[in-house]
């Protein structure tokens, strides 16, 4: 019989007000049901932000050393249980086992990055004109932060918006992804049991058109952070009042291969960083703008090592890709591969579908307006198109809607700062592709990519308010 799970609010686990639930299924098994979750609505919503609004009157004054231990401490639980942590996520979101653990460790040096971030949250000496005039510029928590959160990185995302909201003395929201609420769940526990008081975290699961939607809609919510699709960015944006905002949205990451390139390293790293979570990565190499002089041979060389990746049920041995979130997800990316052939495309490889499993597929030369050059496939696809030459490559990357992360495969150090000034993306990876990032650095995007920034430093600063305080002094006292 499946596991019952309940929201937690004001520092209970309690059912949703409703009584209804959802199921939490295997995405490479759908027979295998993980658990039942409540199926929150406005009622649950309300409720979980009073009681983060209680929380946060308590919270923000206790000392910041204090709260970034709870942090450390979290960090510590799940070093401890990093196998078990890898395998449930591999159930509940369908990567492959070695990607699951990768992400638990990226969770583990996110909680000490902010362990260490948190520890350091201080002002300034604000500058004032009178001699008699001192003043400072401190930093103070917003109040209550909502956190929607996405499926692909269900653990590590979601500590790159909990545990700094925790650090800078916020309340704090949770709204997990509906495909992967358990993940969630886990870390909640972790916290509670790192010494987070009751009251400070809540969650509340269910979809986001209900669930999001009330969570959205109240006032009370000082700052959002959600990471998810530009249409879900796009209606937070506009729905949430002047509340603050962190959106890191949806991408079609490209990579530009200039014609000096090591095609060898091009091969190795968009082998990995187009196919790996089954692409289901904002940073994933889509797009490939490769030099029309070194197309053909970059082209064989992807082409076996694409064929050679074995993909399948996650659990299953030597698996390295595994199934989309849902069929529905691999029909409609594979309904996008194929109109893309059928307009001109080449499928050099892949393309088949056994049911949410897509065999990672590499197309050459799709149309510049098909779908899989203009929008997100979210899929392990990547199209390897040829351009005439730097300035052609940026500005097809530059004409697009999006405008998270490239990367620029070059020997010249000036084609490389070239393509850093111009391209107008979040950041620029010089001889890696798109899909790199690290924890610790600033992360986001442009255009319609989102705004704002993760990583501790950022989001910590991101997630507080400066307060002026300016102090009268006599002269001569």
């Amino acid at each position: 019989m499946a596991h019952g799970y309940q929201n937690y609010i004001g520092g209970e686990w309690v059912p949703a007000a409703s009584g209804q639930t959802f199921d939490d299924l295997n995405p490479a098994d759908r027979d295998d049901l993980i658990g039942r979750f409540p199926r929150s609505d406005a009622r649950d919503v309300d409720r979980a932000v009073q009681a983060a609004q209680e929380g946060f009157a308590r919270w923000a004054r206790v000392p910041a050393p204090r709260r970034a231990e709870v942090v450390r401490k979290a960090g510590e639980t799940l070093r401890r249980r990093k196998d078990e942590l890898g395998r449930l996520m591999t159930r509940e979101m369908g990567k492959v086992l070695t990607e699951a653990l990768g992400d638990v460790q990226e969770g583990i040096d996110t909680a000490e990055y902010m362990f260490g971030e948190g520890r350091r949250l201080f002002g300034v000496q604000a500058p004032c004109e009178l001699p008699q005039k001192f003043g400072v510029a401190i930093r103070v928590p917003v109040g209550v932060v909502a956190a929607i959160t996405p499926f692909n990185a269900p653990l590590n995302t979601v500590i790159h918006k909990v545990a700094p909201a925790i650090a800078a003395g916020n309340a704090v929201v949770l709204k997990p992804a509906e495909q992967t609420p358990l993940c969630s769940v886990a870390l909640a526990a972790i916290l509670l049991d790192a010494g987070l008081p009751p009251g400070f975290l809540q969650v509340t699961c269910g979809p986001g058109e209900t669930t999001g939607a009330a969570l959205v809609a109240d006032r009370r919510v000082r700052f959002f952070t959600f990471t998810g699709s530009a249409a879900v960015g796009l209606t937070i944006k506009q729905n949430s009042g002047i509340a603050k905002s962190h959106l890191e949205l949806g991408s079609n990451s490209a990579s530009i291969v200039a014609a000096d390139a090591d095609l060898e390293l091009v091969a190795d790293l968009v082998t990995r960083a187009g196919y790996r979570k089954a692409g289901q990565v904002c940073t994933s190499v889509q797009r490939l703008l490769a030099h029309a002089s070194v197309i053909d041979e970059l082209t064989g060389l992807l082409a076996k090592r694409v064929a050679a990746l074995r993909a399948g049920d996650p659990r299953a041995p030597g698996v390295q890709v595994g199934p989309l979130i849902a069929p529905a997800e691999a029909e409609r990316a594979q309904g996008w591969i194929t109109e893309a052939v059928e307009r001109g495309a080449t499928a050099v490889t892949g393309g088949e579908r056994d049911g949410p499993v897509l065999i990672p597929t590499l197309l050459r030369d799709p149309p510049p307006d098909s779908r899989i050059m203009t929008e997100e496939i979210f899929a392990p696809a990547v199209a390897l198109v040829a351009v005439g030459g730097l300035g052609e490559a940026i500005d097809v990357i530059n004409a697009g809607e999006y405008g998270l992360q490239a990367g620029v495969f070059t020997r010249d150090l000036e084609t490389a700062f070239h393509a850093a000034r111009r391209l107008r993306v979040g950041g620029v990876m010089i001889n890696d592709t798109s899909s790199y990032h690290a924890d610790a650095m600033p992360y986001g995007g442009v255009k319609n990519s989102g705004f704002g920034l993760e990583g501790p430093r950022y989001a910590i600063q991101d997630m507080t308010d400066p307060r002026i305080i300016v102090l009268n002094l006599r002269e001569g006292g």
